[in-house]
C-alpha cells in the first residue's frame, strides 16, 4: 500500500511539472507535420496541420490528464518504426529515380510515395496513440490521420499511372495508346483517393465520429495507466523490475547503436536501414519503461532468493551427492553475483560478441568492410554489456 502510495505522489508531482511545462508536449505536434515529401507532401502538409493542432490542444489540457504514461512512450517508439521504415522506402526510392534505367525516375516516384504512405501512418500513431498522457483524445487523433493515409496512398496509385503512362516510350513506342489511356485512367483513380482522403480525414476529427473517439479515449486510456501500474509496482515488490528494465535498455541501447553505425556507412539501401533499427532499439528500450518505475525498488539479484535455495539443494546428502548439484549450484553461484541474472546473459554475451568479432574479421578485406565493421562493432558493445566480455 505504501508503493502504490508513493508512486501516486510521484505521479502527481510528474502531472505539475507537465502543467508548468505545457507547451512543451505541444511541440509533438510540429514534429508529427514534417514527414511529408515529393508530390504528396502538399497534401499531407494540409491534413497534418490538423493534427498538429489536435496535438497543440492536448498539451493544454494536461491538467485533465496524467503525464506521459510508459503506454504512450512504447507507441510513440513504435511509430517511429514505422516512420523510419518510411523514410528508408522513400531512400530507396530516390536511388531508383537517380538511376539512367528506362522508366527509373517515374518507378522511383512510385517507391517514393509508398514510403511516404508508409510515414504517414507512423506519423499518425506517434502523434496519437504515442501521446498518450498528454493528448485528450490519442485515438481520435490516431483513427483522423487515417485521412492523411488514404491522401498518400492516392497520392501513390497517382504516380502509379504516371509509370504506366511512361511505359508507352522508347521501344514500346507502339503501345503508347494503351499506356496513355490506361495510365491516365489509374491517375484519375488516384487523385480521387486522394480527395477521399482530406474528406474522410474531416469526417473522423469531427462531428459523432470525435465523440466516439473521445469516449474511447477516456476509458481507455485511464486502463492503460492502471494496466502499467500494475506491472511497475509488481516489478519494483519483486525486485525483477529493475534488473528487466535494465536488460531491455541496454539491449536496446544496443541495436539503436548498430542502427547509427549503419546510418553512418552512408552506404545505399544499408544506410537507409540505420534509421529503422535505431528506432527498433528505441522501441525495446521504451518497454523498460512498463515494468518498473524511476528509482524503484532494486536487487543485486532479484532470483537470489530462489537460485539460493537451488543451490542449497546441490550440496551433498546424508545419501551422497546430489545429482542436481552441478546445475543447482552454477545457478546459486549466479545469485551471488553482482549482475542480475548473469549466468543467464554471460553465455549470450559471448556469443553475440564472437559473432561480432567473426563478421569484422571476416569483412575486413570485402567491399563491405564498413558495414560489416559497423555491425561487428556495435555487436560486440551488446555482448559486452550481456556479460559476454569485452570486444576485441
Amino acid at each position: 500500500m505504501k508503493v502504490l502510495q508513493r508512486g501516486t505522489l510521484i505521479s502527481a508531482a510528474l502531472a505539475g511539472l507537465l502543467v508548468l511545462g505545457g507547451c512543451a508536449s505541444s511541440g509533438s505536434g510540429d514534429m508529427s507535420g514534417t514527414t511529408g515529401s515529393d508530390g504528396s507532401s502538399a497534401n499531407n502538409g494540409g491534413s497534418g496541420s490538423g493534427s498538429n493542432g489536435s496535438g497543440g490542444s492536448g498539451g493544454s489540457g494536461g491538467t485533465a490528464t496524467t503525464a506521459s504514461t510508459p503506454t504512450g512512450d512504447i507507441a510513440n517508439k513504435g511509430g517511429g518504426v514505422l516512420t523510419a521504415t518510411g523514410d528508408a522506402v522513400s531512400s530507396l526510392g530516390t536511388t531508383v529515380g537517380g538511376s539512367n534505367l528506362p522508366g527509373a525516375s517515374a518507378l522511383g516516384n512510385v517507391v517514393d510515395n509508398l514510403g511516404n504512405t508508409v510515414s504517414v501512418l507512423g506519423t499518425g500513431v506517434q502523434s496519437g496513440l504515442g501521446s498518450i498522457g498528454t493528448n485528450p483524445n490519442p485515438i481520435g487523433t490516431t483513427v483522423s490521420s487515417t485521412g492523411n493515409v488514404v491522401t498518400a496512398a492516392g497520392n501513390t496509385v497517382t504516380a502509379t499511372g504516371s509509370l504506366v503512362d511512361s511505359l508507352g516510350t522508347g521501344p514500346l513506342q507502339p503501345l503508347s495508346p494503351v499506356t496513355t489511356t490506361v495510365g491516365g485512367t489509374v491517375q484519375q483513380v488516384g487523385q480521387a483517393v486522394a480527395n477521399a482522403g482530406g474528406t474522410l480525414g474531416t469526417a473522423l476529427s469531427t462531428g459523432p465520429v470525435e465523440q466516439v473517439t473521445q469516449q474511447l479515449s477516456s476509458a481507455v486510456v485511464p486502463l492503460t495507466s492502471q494496466v502499467t501500474t500494475a506491472t511497475q509496482t509488481l516489478g519494483n515488490t519483486t525486485g525483477l523490475g529493475a534488473p528487466a528494465t535494465n536488460l531491455l535498455q541496454t539491449v536496446g541501447g544496443g541495436v539503436a547503436g548498430v542502427g547509427t553505425s549503419l546510418t553512418a556507412t552512408n552506404a545505399p539501401v544499408v544506410s537507409g536501414l540505420g534509421g529503422v533499427v535505431t528506432a527498433t532499439g528505441a522501441t525495446v528500450a521504451a518497454l523498460g519503461g512498463a515494468t518498473s518505475t524511476p528509482g524503484g525498488a532494486t536487487s543485486a539479484n532479484p532470483l537470489a532468493p530462489i537460485t539460493g535455495a537451488l543451490g542449497g539443494l546441490g550440496g551433498t546428502t546424508t545419501g551422497g551427492s546430489n545429482p542436481l548439484g552441478a546445475v543447482t549450484g552454477s545457478l546459486g553461484g549466479a545469485a551471488s553475483g553482482g549482475s542480475p541474472a548473469a549466468g543467464v546473459t554471460a553465455p549470450v554475451g559471448s556469443l553475440v560478441t564472437s559473432v561480432g568479432t567473426s563478421l569484422t574479421s571476416t569483412g575486413a578485406t570485402t567491399p563491405l568492410a564498413p558495414v560489416t565493421g559497423a555491425v561487428g562493432g556495435a555487436l560486440g558493445t551488446v555482448g559486452a554489456a550481456l556479460g559476454g566480455g569485452a570486444h576485441h
